[in-house]
């Protein structure tokens, strides 16, 4: 019996005898959840396209309807963090080192990359996502940084991202793990351009129409001319707005950046609006440590480089597997299926800052550092 790849390449040949290659991460079952396996094998497909000649450009989607990705495979580095021995966290700190230095080479692909956001697009799914200079928001998407729920942070270079989004949508987004539709992530420029599923095949057909050249300049500006121009025909079918009705709510629960004051407007807040209240009942129910650790990144953030960022997430994702809230989510959220995580503190007001400081600190001096070389 043949096992179908995880993830799946394929190339097109375009009129002017280039070729458009095609990413398919190929796990619908699982919402296309990414592994290690996975990870190596993007960043393998993803070095040979760089250096061919041929290839002008690259298109990234999910199989099936739901997802682009859901996220990482969570129960893998539950399993990992659950082992004994020298198997403790082994697979974990593979799968996060690998994933980190990985996507950080996505930001770097030099030709045009489309990232088709299509559903869910989550967290380490987020991470691959956002790295790509053409992205994508289609009618269903759902792009979150949903973390705070599980115990662990917005990774993948969300410090990087939210720190830099208007206040507060940033801290909001971190905070409540709200999904954002694919209208208000191009007002906060996290995607590029609206479309709708359904004009998938015919951006593909287009692709393989154009006047591809050998300088990289043009086929960025001919990719972006293709999608603005398919954007308008898909306005009227994407959704309203979710953040504009609630904008001014926001800025009175965040009114200043001190974690227990916005924690006690967040437990007071009443409100008709069921996005709003959803993000308000996900804070509610997420890891207090975890609230912390995003304010700390979206203190720092602003500061880092993306380089900066992606070495010092990579920190916060080897003390995360090593301390118990983030296996105690997991196991709420996806092994037992209890939904009533046991967080180590009950209320952002009783973590200690040595706490956050244990997870911040490294483990590693600058030049023995997993990542010091990308």
């Amino acid at each position: 019996m043949t096992v179908e790849s995880p993830v799946l390449f394929d190339t097109l040949t375009t009129r002017s005898g280039h070729k458009i290659g095609v990413l398919t991460l190929n796990a619908p079952k699982a919402m296309n959840a990414v592994d290690l396996t996975m990870v190596n094998l993007i960043d393998k497909q993803l070095k040979r396209w760089e250096k061919s000649d041929k290839l002008v450009a690259v298109l990234m989607r999910g199989a099936g309807d739901k997802a682009f990705c859901a996220g990482g495979d969570i129960r893998q580095l539950y399993d990992s963090m659950q082992a004994e021995g020298d198997e403790h966290c082994r697979y974990a700190d593979n799968f996060f080192s690998g994933e980190y230095g990985k996507n950080y080479r996505v930001h770097l692909f030099s030709k045009p990359l489309i990232a088709w956001g299509n559903g869910f697009v989550m967290g380490g799914g987020l991470g691959l996502f956002i790295g790509a200079n053409h992205r994508v928001g289609t009618e269903t998407l759902k792009l979150a940084w949903p973390e705070v729920r599980i115990g662990l942070f917005p990774d993948v270079a969300a410090t990087w991202y939210l720190s830099r989004l208007p206040y507060p949508a940033g801290h909001w987004m971190g905070l409540s793990g709200s999904h954002m539709n694919a209208v208000d992530c191009k007002d906060l420029k996290l995607t590029h351009y609206c479309l709708q599923h359904a004009q998938l095949d015919e951006v593909l057909a287009q692709l393989r129409q154009q006047n591809w050249s050998d300088n990289q300049a043009e086929n960025h500006y001919c990719v972006r001319s293709l999608l603005q121009q398919l954007e308008g025909s898909a306005a009227a079918e994407m959704p309203a707005s979710q953040l504009q009705p609630v904008q001014a709510e926001l800025d009175e629960l965040f009114a200043c950046d001190n974690l227990s004051k916005i924690a006690a407007r967040f437990a007071a807040h009443s409100t008709d609006n069921a996005w709003l209240q959803q993000g308000l009942n996900n804070f509610k129910a997420g890891c207090p440590a975890t609230a912390h650790l995003i304010m700390e990144q979206l203190h720092r953030g602003k500061q880092m480089s993306l380089k900066e960022v992606v070495q010092w997430e990579l920190v916060l994702a080897y003390q995360s597997v090593r301390h118990p809230d983030f296996a105690e989510g997991i196991r709420a959220m996806v092994v037992d299926k209890d939904f009533s995580p046991r967080w180590q503190h009950a209320h952002v007001d009783d973590v200690p800052a040595s706490w956050i400081e244990a997870l911040l600190e490294s483990p590693w001096p600058q030049d023995k550092h997993p990542l010091a070389g990308i």
